[in-house]
């Protein structure tokens, strides 16, 4: 098998509470809501050797949620994952990913970044 034609990820998930409301409107504290988020984080390796370790990224990702509530405000899911993505990059430079927010587990965003040298 052709090596260089292998593309090689690791992934890792965990889940918080991100209480936020509707940012098209006002929302008094009453009336913010409650979701679930599933966060899944794949980025590229480069061979198979354990080059990012799985319990070291999830620690990382974990650790810029910790916690188990985040009050969000009206920030979109893209929004959060873009901002996750930037605290990745700048941790585990020159890397494709790929991160997915899922509020309880049904809907969410998708987003990609190609930063691969």
């Amino acid at each position: 098998m052709e090596q260089s034609k292998i593309n090689r990820w690791v992934e890792v998930s965990f889940q918080r509470d991100l209480v936020h409301g509707d940012k098209d409107i006002e929302v008094p504290i009453g009336q913010q809501h409650r979701h679930r988020v599933t966060f899944s984080v794949r980025v590229n390796v480069h061979h198979a050797d354990r080059e990012i370790e799985y319990f070291a990224l999830r620690k990382f990702c974990m650790e810029l949620w910790s916690g188990d509530t985040h009050h969000v405000g009206d920030a979109s899911l893209e929004a959060i994952a873009e901002s996750m993505l930037s605290q990745l990059v700048a941790e585990y430079p020159n890397r494709n990913w790929e991160l997915r927010v899922l509020e309880d587990a049904e809907n969410g965003a998708v987003i990609q970044y190609e930063d691969a040298a």
